[in-house]
């Protein structure tokens, strides 16, 4: 078939595509003008360009296509004006639907995500019937209005849809590193705020194994109008934290205190950066949607409904150290130590 996949040279879209290639589609990707496609080189693909808020542009970019898989979003928890990372998401949603919807598409793979699925305040496990009933941070509002909006607008245009929920996405080909990323990122290179630990938990994720899901959705039979949340394991923020020492040598602090701490020292901060016309070192609402709160999730539907066996949280995390390593992301002496401790695991 040939699929659109909008976001393409995104961390989850150049995956997907390379999957969809080797599945034998014919693949569209729509960027905007002037992109970073570092992520596409050497793929045989036709690209289709514009902005997923124009209308006109999504329309051009659907004629054609049998199936869509749209990734494009704003991954940001922090802008001047909310509205720049809410509107696209909301618009996009609005506009990929009505474009299918006139062009013939028969199905819309929906990316969403665990932030649209929410967090609990102890170390339960959510599910896909969940929803985010408290988002207060900028993205995962998006995430969340955006995915209603989709679901409205599927039962009306009648478009075909399936919903795919990644946890927090790590791995390889993230030029542009995605806050996902930046979390190991900051660990590893012990940077504020991530090498700063709190209590509560994160479910961590191969893009692989996410992108693999995407591609098995585009014809599968049997999962319209389902909602699937990809991820692995479960962990608290500290263990990550130890998985990251483990492939860097790197300490992270460990501050295990009150919620109201945080939030109260933060948003001092945040005022006074206000003030200072400076970006927040941690927004506030970010705060409140994280610390002391864990975003686990249960993914046993969707391993058993596409066949994933996922990737496991040690070779996620070092998978994602020895891309960035690659990239030169690590400080020297991040990198030295690194080596080090590999050579030093190698037997004999």
């Amino acid at each position: 078939m040939k699929i659109l996949v909008t976001g393409a040279n995104g961390h989850i879209g150049s995956h997907t595509v390379r999957f969809l290639l080797k599945d034998g589609h014919k693949v569209v990707a729509f960027v905007r003008e002037g992109a970073d496609v570092r992520s596409l080189e050497g793929l045989e693909i036709e690209f289709r360009m514009g902005d997923i808020r124009d209308s006109s542009a999504v329309e051009s970019a659907v004629k054609g296509c049998n199936v869509v898989v749209h990734h494009a979003a704003v991954y940001k928890f922090w802008e001047k004006n909310h509205s720049d990372i809410i509107e696209p998401a909301i618009r996009g949603a609005e506009n990929i639907f009505n474009a299918a919807k006139k062009a013939g598409v028969k199905r819309i793979v929906y990316t969403s995500s665990a932030a649209a699925v929410g967090l609990n305040d102890g170390p339960e496990c959510r599910t896909s019937d969940d929803w985010n009933d408290d988002a207060k941070n900028p993205y995962y509002v998006a995430k969340t209005e955006s995915e209603k909006t989709a679901w409205k607008i599927a039962k009306e245009t009648g478009v075909e849809m399936v919903v795919i929920c990644p946890c927090v996405v790590l791995g390889p080909q993230d030029y542009r590193i995605t806050p996902s990323t930046e979390i190991i990122n900051s660990m590893a290179n012990r940077r504020l705020p991530h090498m700063l630990i709190f209590k509560g938990g994160y479910n961590i994720v191969d893009v692989r194994d996410v992108a693999y899901v995407h591609a098995r959705a585009v014809d599968m039979k049997g999962i319209v109008g389902q909602r699937f949340i990809v991820g692995s394991e479960n962990l608290s923020i500290r263990d990550i934290g130890k998985l990251v020492k483990k492939f860097t040598g790197t300490t992270s602090l460990y501050l295990p205190l009150p919620r109201f701490l945080f939030l109260f020292s933060m948003g001092f901060l945040e005022i006074i950066a206000k003030l200072l016309g400076l970006k927040p070192l941690v927004p506030t609402d970010l705060v409140y949607q994280h610390v002391n709160r864990w975003s686990w999730y249960e993914s046993g539907k969707t391993n058993s409904t596409f066949g994933l066996r996922p990737r496991g949280a040690e070779q996620i995390v070092e998978d994602c150290i020895s891309w960035l390593d690659e990239q030169g992301r690590l400080k020297p002496s991040v990198s030295r130590r690194r080596a080090k401790l590999m050579a030093a695991s190698v037997p004999g």
